[in-house]
């Protein structure tokens, strides 16, 4: 992982749970994934519910399964790299968006979509309301492909649906060849 030097494990148990808190530079509570790292900034416990921070680190990379939330929205800010985004509101809307450093993004809640690191370096900052969904480190594997076994799991526990089978990431590429069609 980058940086791995500067990471220093700290537990969040003994820093947030509703009260207030700074983390120093490369403090958090960090896992490994996929070939990547996250970062734990804050967690529902210690917001009340109301939100998770959570860092994402890594190379390029495969996507992540399509999935939904029924009451959750994501942010992401990405500090270095690229984060492409699939998107479908399943009403029609389609969309793959990079979003490259210093660029903002929304992943509203109903709306079924994947990311994935689109260049080496990629870092991202990903904003969750309500909180919960950053448990999703605690079913990820750290030492292999993440199996949908392990993520149909975290469904009983947080709020997603993962949808393996959903032609996500073709319906998106119609989707912008209509539109550069039309376009032109």
């Amino acid at each position: 992982m980058h940086h791995q030097d500067t990471l220093k494990q700290v537990s969040l148990d003994e820093r947030g749970l509703g009260k207030a808190y700074v983390l120093a530079p490369g403090e958090g509570e960090h896992s490994q994934a996929n070939n990547s790292s996250r970062s734990l900034w804050a967690r529902a416990v210690d917001t009340n519910g109301d939100m998770s921070i959570i860092v994402s680190e890594g190379d390029e990379s495969a996507p992540t399964m399509p999935h939904y939330h029924e009451r959750t929205s994501e942010a992401l800010y990405v500090i270095s790299g690229v984060i492409r985004v699939w998107l479908d509101d399943q009403k029609g809307n389609r969309y793959i968006h990079d979003v490259h450093a210093g660029e903002f993004g929304t992943l509203p809640r109903g709306w079924i979509h994947a990311w994935a690191f689109a260049a080496p370096n990629s870092k991202q900052i990903g904003i969750i309301a309500p909180g919960g969904f950053e448990r999703i480190v605690d079913y990820l594997d750290p030492n292999r492909p993440t199996t949908i076994e392990q993520l149909r799991a975290s469904e009983d526990t947080i709020d997603v649906r993962w949808m393996p089978d959903y032609p996500l990431f073709q319906l998106c590429e119609e989707a912008e060849r209509q539109r550069t069609a039309n376009a032109g």
